[in-house]
């Protein structure tokens, strides 16, 4: 099954009619290399973007020039649906790996949406569910550092397993950098690298060339006390 229908799916029923819709409506496949924009911050796109390697996220870039990274975008993720109803980006979104990534058209999303409301309601929901996600990350402040990144580990695991790309015993499929991760959470390179480090000591990490594998999965969501319920996948997975 194509990735951006096993996303769907994980969230809403939508009939074979409608999967062959989706797919019908994609255009050809385009490379952003690491460190690029796929999507510019106060652009107009006239598309919707889907990730279908790489690991990309939503960012925004301070008067200091500091990234603050709002939230991380994986294969079947459609990064900036809300774009065909708000019109002008408020930030961007950059790949953080070589990534490569398909558009559908804003007037083709209009028409699926008139053709196939069921669709569009899958559509409504994905688009809320980042604004699940978005809460969950506020609520990081109270949390100690280390329970916030074993957090965001459960969250890039569960997230990539759904469609298929993350299993427990084996490396995450892109690299997680340090920077990346302290971007995300607030924290400083050298307050994430001593946490990461602290969940290595305690077993249920390890970490490699930049990539992230979970040993302990229970231990990783005890310490980070991960209810994958906010995600709101029809069947949220763990190992």
């Amino acid at each position: 099954m194509h990735l951006l229908l096993r996303k769907l799916t994980a969230l809403h029923t939508i009939s074979p009619e409608e999967q062959e819709a989706v797919l019908a409506s994609l255009g050809k496949p385009r490379a952003f290399d690491r460190g690029t924009d796929i999507v510019s911050d106060g652009s107009q796109p006239r598309h919707t973007t889907i990730i279908l390697s790489g690991m990309a996220c939503r960012y925004k870039v301070l008067r200091t020039g500091k990234r603050h990274i709002l939230t991380f975008q994986y294969p079947g993720d459609m990064t900036d649906l809300y774009s065909y109803v708000m019109k002008t980006m408020d930030h961007a979104v950059g790949a953080i790996t070589d990534c490569i990534i398909a558009q559908i058209s804003h007037e083709k999303i209009a028409t699926l949406s008139d053709q196939y409301p069921n669709l569009q309601y899958a559509f409504w929901r994905d688009t809320m569910i980042d604004a699940s996600i978005s809460h969950m990350w506020a609520t990081g402040e109270s949390r100690t550092s280390l329970s916030r990144i074993a957090h965001m580990i459960c969250e890039i695991h569960t997230r990539l397993t759904i469609v298929g790309l993350s299993r427990i015993g084996e490396p995450f499929p892109y690299i997680v950098g340090q920077r990346d991760l302290g971007e995300a959470l607030g924290l400083s390179l050298v307050h994430t690298n001593k946490t990461l480090a602290a969940l290595r000591r305690k077993g249920v990490l390890r970490m490699s060339a930049g990539r992230i594998e979970i040993v302990d999965w229970g231990m990783l969501v005890e310490i980070a006390e991960f209810d994958p319920a906010y995600l709101h996948f029809k069947h949220a997975r763990g190992p």
